[in-house]
């Protein structure tokens, strides 16, 4: 549910940036960058499946769960943000 919140958001700002272009004065955008990295963040916990971006995590995602999250935690181990 957050992450459907989450693309929500995300497609109403596009939406507005659209409309009132940054060059617009008085411009500010509907969300924050903290908003935006909590709906990455989800995205990645809970991928849609009707709507595969990867097909090998698609697939892993979809045959074994368990394993995806295992794979997921790995990456994000080996790539650790850049601070």
């Amino acid at each position: 549910m957050a992450s459907g919140i989450a693309r929500g958001r995300l497609a109403e700002e596009r939406k507005s940036w659209r409309k009132n272009h940054p060059h617009v004065r008085g411009w500010r955008p509907a969300i924050t960058v903290k908003q935006i990295l909590v709906g990455i963040q989800d995205l990645l916990d809970t991928p849609n499946p009707a709507d595969p971006a990867q097909t090998d995590g698609y697939h892993l995602f979809i045959q074994d769960a368990v394993e995806y999250k295992k794979r997921v935690k790995l990456q994000s181990k080996q790539y650790p943000p850049i601070v």
